[in-house]
C-alpha cells in the first residue's frame, strides 16, 4: 500500500517550490507593464540638471575624479556618493539618453518589489500575503515620483540596500554570529551612502525582533543563558546606531551647506511640529485615496491651525492606542503602525528642511508597514467567513487595477517639465514653486509676458523667496523694463543680502540705467563677500567713469 502522507508532503513541497518563482515573475511582469510608459519620459528641469544633465562631473561618466568628488562633495545639499556613482554609470552606458536612466530606476523598483516579497515570506512564511504587499508597493501611485523622477535614484537605490540588509539580518538572527552580522553592517553602510533616510533601519530591526521574529520573548532558561538577556538585542544594534548618528550629522551638514536649513522660520517650532502631525494624517489619506498628487506641496501656514492639529493628534493617538491594545493578539497591527511612524521621522518635518510640507517620495519605504497591517488584518478578517478569502482576493485584485490606472496616469504627468508643472498648479492651490518653475521654463522659450505672470503669481503667494524675485528681475530686464527689474533685484537682496549674484545683477541693471555710482556701490559689496568678480567689475566701472 502506498504511503499517501509522504506523497502529499512531496507534492506540497513541489508546489511551494513553484509558487515562489511564479509570484516573483508576476511581480516583475505586472510592474514592468504598468510602468512601461516611463521609458518614454524625458529629463525634468527640476533637480535633473543638478544631478545629471548639466553636472559636468557626472556627464564625464565613471572617472577617478568623479569617484573622489562623489565622496567629498555636498552638491545639491546632499551626501550620497553611491547615488552619484550610479548616475555616472548611467552616463557611461547610455550617455544623456533619458530612456536608459529611466530603465535603471524601473529595474531597481522591480527588484525592490521582489526583495520585499522575499523578505516578508522569509519573516512570516506567508507567500500569498507577501505577494499582495509587494504588489501594493509596486503599483501604488504615491511611488511614481521615486521611479519616474531620475533625480530620485537615491530612493530606489537606498531601498534596494535597505531590503537586502533586512534579509541579511533575518539570516543573522536565525543563528547570530560575527560572520553573519558583517553583511548587515556592509549593506546598511551602502544604503546610507545612497540616501541617509535609512537612519531608522536599526529601530526597524528592533521592531522585527518584536514581530515576527519574536526575539524579545525569552524563556527563563534562555534569559539565564544569554550573557545580556534581552539587552543583547540593543547591544547588537549599537554599531548600526552609531552609523545612523554619523549619517544624520553628515546630512545636517550637507543640508546646511546647500542652504536648505535656512528655510526654517524663526520661532516656528510649533509650526514644524504641527505640520509634521498633519503630514502623518495626509500620508495615510493619500495611501487610501491617492489623487491630486504633485511634485511639490508647499507649507501652507494657514493650514496649520490648532483645530486641525488637535484633530491629527486625536486620530494618531487613537490609532496608536488601538495598535498597542491589539499588540498581543494581532502584533502585525502594532508592527505596521510603528514602521510607518518611525520610518517617516527623518522627513516628517519636525526638523524643518526646505520649504515643502510633505512629498510623495518620502512614502517609498514607510508605506510598507501600513500595507502589511492592512493585508494581514484583511486576511484574518476574511478567514472568519466561508467565502471571505475569495472575496478578499477579488477586492485586492480590484484595488490593483485601480492603482495601476492611477499610476499610469501619474507617470504621464512626469513626461515633460511642462506637464509636471501644469498638473501641480492645477491640483495644489498656492503652489508658488510650480509657478516659478513654469515661468523659468516658458521664459526659456522667449514667452516673457507669460513668464512674468507666473513669476508675479509665485511671488504673490510667497513674497519671501529671494531667487524668485531675482528670476522676475531677469525677465523684466529681458523685456527692457529696467526700473521694475531694479525693484525686483533690490527686494531680492533685502531678503538675502549676501547673495553675490544678486549684487552683480542689480549692479548691471544700474549700469543699463546709466547710474554708475549705484552700480559701483553694488560691486563694492562683492569685496565684502570675497567674490572673485569684484575687482574686474569695479575696474569696468572706473574705466567707464574715465570715458
Amino acid at each position: 500500500m502506498r504511503d499517501r502522507s509522504k506523497e502529499n508532503t512531496k507534492l506540497s513541497i513541489v508546489g511551494a517550490t513553484w509558487h515562489l518563482p511564479l509570484a516573483l515573475a508576476l511581480i516583475a511582469i505586472v510592474t514592468v507593464v504598468v510602468y512601461w510608459t516611463v521609458l518614454q519620459n524625458g529629463f525634468i528641469d527640476f533637480d535633473d540638471p543638478d544631478y545629471v544633465t548639466v553636472n559636468m562631473i557626472v556627464r564625464q561618466g565613471l572617472t577617478l575624479k568623479g569617484f573622489i568628488w562623489s565622496f567629498s562633495a555636498f552638491h545639491a545639499g546632499n551626501w550620497h556618493p553611491l547615488t552619484w556613482l550610479s548616475h555616472m554609470a548611467d552616463v557611461e552606458m547610455f550617455g544623456l539618453n533619458p530612456m536608459g536612466h529611466h530603465a535603471v530606476n524601473l529595474l531597481l523598483h522591480v527588484a525592490n518589489a521582489i526583495l520585499l516579497c522575499l523578505l516578508l515570506r522569509q519573516l512570516t512564511g506567508f507567500l500569498g500575503r507577501s505577494l499582495v504587499v509587494a504588489l501594493f508597493f509596486a503599483l501604488h501611485p504615491l511611488h511614481v515620483e521615486s521611479v519616474a523622477w531620475i533625480s530620485e535614484r537615491k530612493d530606489v537605490l537606498s531601498t534596494f540596500f535597505w531590503l537586502l540588509a533586512m534579509i541579511a539580518y533575518v539570516w543573522y538572527a536565525s543563528k547570530p554570529s560575527l560572520k553573519r552580522y558583517i553583511p548587515v553592517v556592509v549593506l546598511f553602510a551602502l544604503g546610507l551612502m545612497a540616501k541617509q533616510m535609512l537612519v531608522t533601519l536599526p529601530l526597524i530591526l528592533l521592531l522585527v525582533d518584536y514581530w515576527p521574529l519574536n526575539r524579545l520573548f525569552l524563556s527563563q532558561e534562555e534569559e539565564a543563558s544569554e550573557q545580556f538577556g534581552r539587552w543583547r538585542l540593543l547591544v547588537e544594534k549599537i554599531p548600526l546606531l552609531v552609523m545612523a548618528a554619523a549619517a544624520s550629522l553628515i546630512t545636517l551638514r550637507a543640508q546646511s551647506a546647500g542652504g536648505a536649513l535656512n528655510h526654517a522660520d524663526a520661532g516656528s517650532t510649533l509650526l514644524q511640529i504641527g505640520n509634521g502631525l498633519l503630514s502623518y494624517v495626509k500620508y495615510l489619506r493619500n495611501m487610501f485615496w491617492p489623487v491630486d498628487l504633485a511634485f511639490f506641496y508647499p507649507l501652507q501656514i494657514t493650514d496649520v491651525v490648532a483645530l486641525k492639529v488637535a484633530g491629527a493628534v486625536i486620530l494618531l493617538a487613537s490609532i496608536s492606542f488601538f495598535a498597542v491594545t491589539q499588540g498581543r493578539k494581532r502584533p502585525y497591527l502594532l508592527f505596521g503602525w510603528l514602521w510607518f511612524l518611525i520610518t517617516l521621522l527623518p522627513v516628517i518635518g519636525f526638523v524643518r528642511i526646505g520649504s515643502l510640507a510633505m512629498a510623495d517620495r518620502y512614502t517609498y519605504i514607510p508605506l510598507i508597514g501600513p500595507f502589511m497591517a492592512v493585508v494581514w488584518g484583511g486576511e484574518d478578517l476574511a478567514g472568519r467567513w466561508r467565502h471571505g478569502i475569495p472575496v478578499a482576493a477579488g477586492i485586492a485584485a480590484a484595488i490593483f487595477v485601480v492603482f495601476s490606472v492611477l499610476t499610469v496616469s501619474q507617470i504621464r504627468f512626469w513626461h515633460t517639465s511642462y506637464d509636471l508643472y501644469t498638473h501641480a498648479i492645477t491640483v495644489v492651490e498656492r503652489n508658488w514653486l510650480a509657478h516659478n518653475n513654469m515661468a523659468i521654463l516658458i521664459a526659456q522659450q522667449y514667452r516673457y509676458a507669460d513668464a512674468i505672470k507666473h513669476f508675479e503669481e509665485s511671488i504673490r503667494i510667497n513674497p519671501y523667496q529671494a531667487p524668485g524675485l531675482k528670476n522676475l528681475g531677469n525677465t523684466y530686464q529681458a523685456v527692457g523694463n529696467i526700473p521694475a527689474a531694479i525693484n525686483a533685484f533690490r527686494e531680492s537682496l533685502r531678503l538675502d543680502p549676501n547673495d553675490a549674484d544678486g549684487h552683480i545683477r542689480l549692479g548691471y541693471a544700474y549700469l543699463i540705467a546709466g547710474n554708475l555710482d549705484l552700480a559701483y556701490q553694488e560691486y563694492l559689496q562683492l569685496i565684502r563677500l570675497n567674490d572673485s568678480y569684484a575687482q574686474p567689475l569695479l575696474d569696468t566701472i572706473r574705466r567707464s567713469e574715465r570715458k
